[in-house]
This record gives C-alpha cells, sequence and structure tokens, in this order.
C-alpha cells in the first residue's frame, strides 16, 4: 500500500478555514465524508477527534497527524489539509501548519505504521516542508509526499 493509494487529490484542503486545531482536524475529516471506504463517518470522526491528536514542530512547521483505529472504515483512509497562517496551539508554541487525518481498520497496522513513519520523515525536512506549503493543488500535494517517501525510504 502507497501513500497515492490511501490519500486522494480531492481528499486534500489546502485552504482550511478553521480557527482551531480541532476544527482544522473536523475540517480536514470531513472530506473523508461520502468516501466508499469509510462505512460509518460519525463514528470514524468520534474515534479521531476523541483522541485530541497532539501536534509537534518538524522541519520548522507545526504539524498534527489526528487518528483513530475503528471498524467504521473497510481500508485504511488518510485526508490532508494546510493552513496559509497556520492555526496557533499552546502545546508547541506556534502555527500548526499541516493537518493530516487518518481512519485505521484493525488489520492494517503495520501499513498504518510504514505510511505515518513516511509522511513523519517527508515533514522532518525543512525543503519537504516549504514544498507541500507551496503546492498548488491536491494532486501537487501527494506527489510531493510520494516522492519525498520514496526518497527517504
Amino acid at each position: 500500500m502507497t501513500i497515492s493509494e490511501i490519500l486522494h487529490a480531492t481528499d486534500v484542503n489546502l485552504a482550511l478555514r478553521a480557527g482551531t486545531k480541532v476544527g482544522a482536524v473536523d475540517e480536514v475529516l470531513a472530506q473523508l465524508h461520502g468516501d466508499p471506504r469509510v462505512k460509518d463517518w460519525a463514528a470514524l470522526r468520534e474515534a479521531i477527534i476523541a483522541r485530541d491528536a497532539p501536534a509537534l514542530v518538524e522541519g520548522g512547521a507545526g504539524i498534527c497527524i489526528a487518528h483513530g483505529r475503528t471498524p467504521a472504515v473497510g481500508e485504511l483512509v488518510f485526508a490532508a489539509g494546510r493552513s496559509r497562517d497556520g492555526i496557533l496551539c499552546p502545546e508547541v508554541g506556534t502555527g500548526i501548519r499541516l493537518f493530516f487525518v487518518a481512519g485505521i481498520p484493525s488489520a492494517v497496522d503495520s501499513e498504518y505504521l510504514r505510511l505515518v513513519g513516511a509522511i513523519a520523515r517527508a515533514c522532518r525536512d525543512p525543503r519537504e516542508i516549504d514544498r507541500l506549503l507551496e503546492a498548488q493543488d491536491g494532486d501537487a500535494f501527494v506527489e510531493i509526499l510520494v516522492e519525498a517517501a520514496d526518497r527517504l525510504d
């Protein structure tokens, strides 16, 4: 399983409007509403929001990877979002610019960890962060992650 198989360009929002971390996670998560891989969107949302994913600073930018393990998804699903100005997060003292959400069925533990690891490695590289922050559309955003994962694996 690859990043491009689970993160679709249509599930990338490059203009988040939320003003809080939870609001941004919710806004990114909303992109998965109606996705055929999601069996119960409300249960997926509950599993992800309940975890209160921590924010961290990587590559000079705040990122948040929110996830939930739940039978509400039939396959691993990802969505992503970008905030132009960053959403202030007291736990890291800076604005969060990149948000990722994942719904994880029980059967794909190793795949999830491998893919999240690839995204995290890409986000540790300031050059890749800059590229993600400048991506013009969802296709470019996904392609940057795919290229970085391939190069850093």
